[in-house]
């Protein structure tokens, strides 16, 4: 009979994996890679569906924080790596890996995506801190930053998880951009004025990007012969509301990086393979489930909600790049080498 059972427990495991699987199947097999946008050294590709797949309206930390909905404090006396959130609104609230949250005992970005559902309590969500040099409270609780973290600090969040590599990551952007931080604070990076105004220049070219085709669900961003990040989310609506913030965090990259050699073919190729890698469930304080995107070429995350993507991010590791004065680097035959 125990045997029944495990045997029964394992059909329903696989068959609800392969449930969260098949809605980002779903998602991957509807898009078209669209023509390319590009200034100086960034060059994205957005990715858009030819009919919808969710008409749902999730409402962001911004709107819900300006909505007076979203309460978030300290966890206990203070816990570096935790936050407690509280949505007393009417509706769920979707706040993004990376977004970033100021005051409290130091400023904190989201470890990964969580959907809070209305009237929730308070929820025990995991962060990272992004402002090594301060635990002095400077408000009761936390606010909006307005802003995501640099793509370069997403990425190292997501390749390697750890809090040092945080802050090792945040003092290197510091060290070349050329900006003085006393707390050590990312936050200072987009308020130094040389840097906000260079990063403006890119929300100008890039903030029309989700409006030019009200299909367009996601992005490939690319910059010198790398694919930098992956963003992809339930829909156009959902996209058009964080897309300032995630412009100015590619933006930070393409500031120091080189003119971008990616192609379509590259693209293509890229989203080919991510078909192939690994999901695996690690849940989620918050609705739904979360996933964890694992490669030889890289790392992300999906959060799925109701058979619907809500957001899917992925970054490629440092080596996985494409070689324009050779051969394209074939990410699924390389992956299914090295199985």
């Amino acid at each position: 009979m125990k045997r029944l059972l495990m045997l029964v427990s394992v059909i329903v495991i696989v068959l609800f994996s392969k449930g969260r699987e098949g809605a980002i199947d779903k998602y991957l097999n509807k898009v078209a890679i669209g023509e390319p946008i590009e200034y100086k050294n960034l060059k994205i590709f957005p990715l858009m569906v030819t009919t919808p797949l969710c008409l749902r309206d999730f409402i962001t930390l911004d709107e819900a924080m300006d909505r007076g909905w979203l309460r978030i404090k300290e966890s206990g006396g203070g816990e570096v790596n935790f936050v407690e959130i509280k949505n007393n609104g009417m509706e769920m609230v979707y706040i993004m890996t990376g977004e970033m949250i100021t005051g409290a005992k130091q400023d904190r970005m989201l470890q990964k995506d969580v959907l809070l559902p209305a009237n929730s309590g308070w929820v025990k969500v995991p962060v990272y801190c992004v402002e090594h040099g301060r635990w002095v409270s400077v408000s009761p609780e936390f606010k909006s930053g307005g802003l995501v973290v640099p793509n370069i600090v997403r990425q190292r969040a997501k390749i390697e998880a750890s809090q040092s590599g945080i802050w090792e990551e945040i003092t290197k952007s510091q060290e070349q951009l050329g900006v003085a931080s006393g707390t050590g604070t990312v936050r200072d990076n987009y308020e130094d004025k040389r840097v906000k105004d260079a990063v403006e220049d890119y929300v100008t070219k890039f903030e029309k990007i989700p409006q030019l085709n009200k299909s367009t669900i996601g992005v490939v961003v690319t910059v010198g012969n790398k694919i930098i990040c992956f963003d992809m989310f339930a829909n156009n609506g959902l996209l058009q509301k964080l897309w300032k913030k995630l412009v100015k965090s590619y933006a930070m990259d393409a500031m120091s990086g080189e003119k971008s050699l990616i192609d379509e073919d590259d693209v293509e190729e890229f989203l080919d393979a991510l078909e192939d890698a690994k999901f695996v469930s690690v849940g989620t304080p918050g609705l739904g489930d979360l996933l964890a995107i694992e490669s030889n070429f890289g790392k992300g995350s999906a959060l799925v909600f109701n058979d619907v993507v809500v957001h899917m991010d992925f970054f490629l590791k440092e080596g996985a790049v494409i070689d324009d004065s050779g051969p394209r680097l074939d990410f699924r035959r390389q992956q299914r080498l090295d199985e």
